[in-house]
C-alpha cells in the first residue's frame, strides 16, 4: 500500500470518527464545546496501525512522511 493510501484511510476514519462522535454527543446534550472536544478525543482514540493492519497494509512497511524524514 502507497504511502497516499494508507493516509486517505486515515483521513477518512478520522472524519468519520469525529462526525460520529460530534453527532452523539449532541444527542446527549452536549454544547458545542463538549461536541468538539468529544470529536477531538474521538480522533485521538483511533488505533491507526489497527486500522491499516485491517485494511490489508503493513503500517511499518509505509514509508515515512517527508516531514518524518527531516526530524
Amino acid at each position: 500500500m502507497r504511502a497516499a493510501e494508507a493516509a486517505e484511510i486515515a483521513r477518512a476514519a478520522c472524519l468519520e470518527a469525529a462526525a460520529a462522535a460530534y453527532e452523539d454527543a449532541g444527542l446527549r446534550g452536549l454544547c458545542a464545546e463538549g461536541r468538539w472536544e468529544a470529536a477531538v478525543g474521538a480522533i485521538q482514540g483511533l488505533d491507526l496501525h489497527e486500522l491499516l493492519r485491517a485494511r490489508g497494509a503493513d503500517p511499518s512497511s509505509t514509508p515515512p512522511s517527508p516531514s518524518a524524514a527531516r526530524e
